[in-house]
């Protein structure tokens, strides 16, 4: 008997996914619904699977639920990030990026100071935990931000898209650093050396993450262009092509103990640079088409179990205060820091206001919280599962479901 209901669970599952997978064949049509949202359709439909008893993978239940959890949502935030590099137009350079630039290093590590004082003044955090919390957090997230991103490679991007997508893309990698502080006081606490974590996670690994991102994009579109390269024979193997690419950059970095994250979009943007205007260019507007449908494969896998999540375990443990802790990161942390990132540059005011409104977290925040949880013992992980999604949830639905229709001047 519970052979066969295992089975039916099963069956009902791969029906579910295959329903999710055809879902995402209409969203051509959709996008001409300003107010459709299909992350947070995604999110509901898993909630109501949880709710008729389906099983569900739970990361505070298990060392390998959380180990599963950590590499699903790692998988699909890698191949967005190839996506988010070969898609921007715009060559990168000190003042060409600027508001990205002013979103890095002005907005997130505000952003994490002043989660990281609320979860230990007001949270009821552990100083550890508040870090990890802010450092998931304050990244914009580069699956949920296809959004409101740039789009395909050669299409009319604008400042504002080009804008979040060039951070979603950075900012993932740059606050590894601080999760690894989180991780550090967590495992050590007063042993913990924070000169030893200035050179080696802030320096050394952002450092081993640019130069490997760099020379595999280089090798990669040598490879390419080169006599046995699948642009002198022939347009096939596309997806295996951005495939060997992500995961070349994303390996071989973490190999050398460097940010994987970073590597993999600093690969892509190289090889973006390398073709752009050229004859290869045809092949590598297919090869984002690739990475964009791969990335939307994973995502329903991964919303879908994001709602099952919430319906079936962590809900219990959300709180009123948790639920306004959330807020005040989207509603108010996030634009404010944003808009003081931007202050003084040559940008129209609507929008400033629209790169710091449309801060979206997801799935880099469930990598990352994953991640922490399974290197070191955390106070109250359940406590910071809820307040993440939370977070992601609000995120989802609002920015979700206004980046259409606020961004809709901008198409």
């Amino acid at each position: 008997m519970a052979d066969f209901i295992l089975n039916n669970q099963i069956a009902f599952y791969y029906s579910l996914i295959g329903l999710a997978f055809l879902g995402l064949t209409f969203e051509p049509a959709l996008r001409k619904k300003i107010f459709y949202n299909i992350p947070a359709l995604y999110i509901l439909v898993g909630v109501a699977a949880s709710a008729i008893g389906l099983p569900v993978i739970d990361p505070l239940n298990s060392d390998i639920e959380l180990k599963i959890i950590e590499h699903m949502s790692e998988l699909i935030v890698i191949v967005s990030l190839t996506g988010a590099g070969l898609s921007i137009d715009l060559k990168a350079g000190w003042s060409r990026w600027q508001p990205t630039w002013r979103l890095l290093m002005v907005a997130m590590p505000l952003t994490i100071l002043a989660i990281t004082f609320l979860g230990v003044q007001f949270g009821g955090l552990t100083l550890a935990a508040s870090i990890l919390l802010g450092a998931a957090i304050s990244p914009t997230d580069p699956v949920l931000a296809r959004s409101f991103s740039v789009g395909s490679p050669n299409s009319n991007q604008r400042g504002t898209e080009t804008t979040l997508t060039s951070e979603a893309g950075l900012n993932d990698g740059l606050a590894f650093p601080f999760i690894w502080l989180a991780i550090g006081l967590a495992a050590s606490g007063a042993d913990f050396s924070l000169a030893g974590w200035a050179s080696w996670e802030l320096t050394y690994k952002l450092l081993a993450g640019l130069a490997m991102g760099y020379i595999v994009g280089l090798g990669i579109t040598k490879i390419l262009f080169s006599r046995v390269g699948v642009k002198q024979n022939g347009h096939a193997n596309v997806a295996l092509f951005v495939l060997a690419g992500t995961f070349l950059a994303y390996g071989l970095a973490e190999f050398l103990h460097g940010y994987g994250f970073l590597s993999v979009f600093i690969a892509a943007r190289v090889a973006r640079s390398r073709t752009m205007d050229t004859e290869a260019e045809a092949y590598e507007n297919e090869a984002h088409k690739s990475a964009d449908q791969l990335e939307s494969i994973l995502l329903a896998v991964i919303l879908l179990w994001f709602g099952t999540f919430i319906g079936g375990t962590v809900w219990h443990f959300w709180t009123w205060q948790d639920a306004l802790f959330a807020a005040v990161i989207i509603g108010l942390l996030r634009p404010v820091f944003g808009l003081l990132s931007l202050l003084g540059h040559k940008m129209d005011k609507l929008d400033k206001l629209k790169i710091a409104f449309f801060g979206i977290r997801g799935m880099g925040t469930i990598f990352y919280v994953a991640f922490a949880l399974s290197h070191a013992d955390f106070e109250n992980p359940e406590r910071v599962w809820s307040i993440v999604s939370l977070t992601i949830l609000i995120s989802a639905l609002l920015h979700g479901s206004l980046a259409r229709h606020w961004m809709a001047d901008n198409k």
